[in-house]
């Protein structure tokens, strides 16, 4: 507690000390990925580069027609059980063979084909997912019900149809086995819309969710989505037809619960949060309790781990910590299992605290991960999700991410900032295994912290286009500060405060990946960093060379990260001046209390633009008066 002068009237101390109400983040709900795969791919795939580029899903070809079966079905399906994949079985459907709806040569015929062949791995608790029919056979050439049929007769209503009747079979002997399932229907516009080709679909399929295939020049998997007529929206989307397994790419359109429990087969007993846990922010000494809700069928068993590691005896949904210092910061889950599946809820406990001497951000802040034991996005809110090989280890100020060179990186679900924008890291540079290393990327481009064809300079990637070069080297194993400057009529990299190079090329500042970059063409992870970054700034305007060097220059003091008081006065008898220092650009809060225990809020929603402020207090009337800020 610091007090101002005396005044002749009264003493009136404050407390200078910052409490912060709790802060949650809601982490981005990061798209699952997944593959399908048939007989030209192998028995044995090699699930390790799937998983680690993120696939969580996989559908593996079973039959086609009434005389085909994948000769590597089995091991695939086991292979991806083995390595934790959710995967299905599909069918290639052969109306073009086999016309009829029921009967000889028949839907019927098809589906019982498949069943014969799959029908061990459709059931519950395996892991299994929902059966999928591809259907996409050209030997189906006719036109709209609205239109004479030619060629070999078929129609939309036909088509309909035969795949309403194939699903239909299949999900009626699921269930007189006591499994309950709605097949998938894959396919894609170009044979799913009524045409002077294909005769297509009607409305009537869409009671089964779909997987649409649609391969733009440049997918997004996490932003983008296809065309799904005459579905009013997607389910699955196919996005590339290449991959880690050297099968299609596909992804999910919506988190991993939710694919779990509307797609794994039995996943509606499964467990699932209804109230899932949210981020918390505090200071150090503040308390944090982390709760959620969940259903599932019983008997259900609860466990909570602390950084992939089990915490004993935490088995309730509240869990608490008190007294939260920098070493309880990090990774909390909930793991809830029963027979069916096993669902978890990550969540995050960042503690902020300022350095000694921290000096306030500069303006137009977009995006800050401090890196301390959290992914957690401090400013923009879009926490990022680690990904393999990603640890946190001794940083410039405090911890940092430190990738691997083979595995680890960042996603955040990110777009691109337009330009003009400023980039700014702390890195330690220790060489990547490969041909180059990303800092960050898009799908279109890339920050380089090692240029392709390993030449180790610093550049920018625009995929197709060009690669191009700063002419600036990182030293190896020793903290230096990047800044990247895009104005709009050209780009500038400063180390360590000061120039080193410039390109007469402008990019849209990529921020969904970190630590790696994604090609868009092949759906893949590419250029590995190994290293470690920190501080990672991202700004909505082109900074000036003074401030990227008072960047550089604060070091390990870092910036400001919570709000502090940094002086008081008074102006009269019950006028007082606080003087306060925050995150550049959010609000504060200040609230009054004359026992520290009942706070009463006189100042809501004050501007902190430039990360100094001051207020005025002219309401107080108690002998002493104590002070709290709080910035959201």
């Amino acid at each position: 507690m610091v007090a101002p002068p005396e005044p002749a009237r009264k003493r009136i101390p404050f407390v200078l000390g910052v409490i912060l109400l709790f802060c949650g983040f809601t982490a981005y709900a990061q798209r699952p990925l997944g593959t399908d795969v048939s007989g030209f791919q192998p028995a044995n795939i090699n699930w390790t580069p799937a998983t680690n580029g993120g696939v969580r899903f996989a559908w593996s070809k079973a039959t086609e027609g009434t005389g085909y079966v994948n000769p590597n079905f089995t091991n695939q399906i086991l292979g991806a059980v083995a390595a934790k994949v959710y995967v299905g079985a599909y069918h290639y459907a052969r109306p073009g063979l086999h016309p009829n709806i029921t009967g000889a040569s028949s839907a019927d015929s098809e589906a019982a084909y498949f069943w014969s062949k799959a029908g061990a791995f459709i059931k519950n608790g395996g892991g299994y997912l929902m059966p999928m029919l591809d259907w996409e056979d050209i030997g189906t050439t006719g036109q709209p019900a609205t239109a004479p049929a030619i060629s070999n007769g078929f129609t939309t209503v036909m088509m309909s149809s035969w795949v309403n009747e194939w699903c239909t079979w299949v999900s009626n002997t699921a269930y007189a086995s006591g499994v309950v399932v709605n097949p998938v229907v894959y396919s894609g516009t170009w044979y799913s819309v009524p045409g002077s080709t294909w005769p297509g679909l009607n409305s009537s399929v869409t009671y089964h969710p779909n997987n649409m295939s649609s391969y733009p020049a440049t997918p997004n998997p996490q932003t983008g989505s296809p065309s799904t007529s005459p579905w009013p929206s997607w389910t699955f989307w196919q996005y590339a037809d290449t991959n880690w397994t050297a099968g299609d790419s596909d992804v999910y359109n919506g988190d991993l619960n939710s694919l779990v429990r509307n797609f794994v087969i039995g996943g509606t007993n499964a467990p699932s949060f209804t109230v899932p846990l949210t981020n918390v922010t505090v200071v150090p000494g503040q308390d944090a309790t982390f709760s959620f809700r969940a259903s599932g069928l019983q008997p259900m068993s609860l466990k909570w781990l602390y950084n992939g590691a089990l915490v004993p005896g935490a088995t309730s949904s509240n869990y608490a910590i008190a007294n939260c210092q920098m070493a309880n910061a990090g990774a909390y889950t909930a793991v809830l299992s029963n027979s069916y599946a096993s669902v978890s809820n990550t969540i995050y406990l960042t503690v902020l605290t300022n350095g000694p001497n921290a000096i306030p951000a500069p303006t137009s802040l977009a995006d800050w991960w401090p890196a301390d034991n959290t992914p957690v996005d401090i400013y923009g809110g879009k926490t990022a999700t680690p990904q393999n090989g990603v640890t946190y280890t001794a940083g410039k100020e405090g911890s940092a991410f430190h990738f691997d060179g083979t595995s680890g990186y960042l996603t955040t679900g990110a777009t691109s900032m337009a330009v003009p924008w400023t980039a700014c890291f702390w890195v330690n540079r220790q060489n990547a295994p490969g041909t180059a290393a990303a800092l960050s990327g898009d799908g279109n481009y890339e920050l380089k912290l090692e240029q392709y064809n390993a030449t180790r300079q610093v550049g920018v990637t625009i995929f197709g286009v060009n690669d191009y070069n700063f002419g600036y080297s990182v030293p190896q194993n020793a903290w230096t500060h990047l800044a990247f400057v895009a104005s709009g009529t050209q780009m500038q990299l400063y180390a360590n405060g000061a120039l080193v190079g410039t390109l007469s090329t402008n990019i849209p500042l990529p921020r969904a990946y970190f630590g790696a970059g994604f090609v868009n063409s092949n759906g893949k992870i590419v250029d590995y960093m190994l290293g470690s970054v920190d501080e990672i700034l991202l700004f909505g305007r082109a900074l000036s060379s003074t401030e990227i060097n008072s960047i550089y220059n604060t070091g390990s003091a870092g910036l400001v990260r919570v709000p502090q008081f940094t002086g008081t006065a008074m102006v009269s008898s019950q006028h007082y001046q606080l003087s306060f220092k925050g995150l550049t650009g959010k609000t504060l809060s200040i609230y009054r209390s004359s026992d520290l225990q009942n706070w009463t809020r006189i100042a809501t929603g004050l501007a902190n633009s430039s990360g100094t402020a001051q207020f005025t207090d002219g309401t107080a009337s108690e002998p002493q008066n104590f002070y709290r800020l709080s910035q959201p």
